[in-house]
């Protein structure tokens, strides 16, 4: 019985234990997709400086459409 319950108890700290690890890797690849996503808006706003009047407030606005949709769809 006491074999039992020992492995049962070892088995649950391992479980225990390696949880937060799990959750801090989907935070991380959160973090890693918004900044990829910011950092795609960036460049296309650079972009449309060379633009301009309404191609350049269309293109921005599309950025920001991308950029809001890209971060939507990020891993939680």
């Amino acid at each position: 019985m006491r074999p039992l319950i020992r492995i049962a108890l070892t088995a649950l700290v391992l479980g225990v234990s390696l949880a937060p690890a799990a959750s801090l890797a989907d935070s991380r690849a959160h973090h890693r997709a918004t900044k990829l996503c910011k950092q795609h808006y960036k460049d296309a706003v650079r972009g449309a400086k060379y633009l301009r009047g309404r191609q350049r407030r269309e293109r921005i606005e599309q950025a920001r459409q991308d950029r809001a949709e890209c971060e939507r769809l990020a891993p939680r």
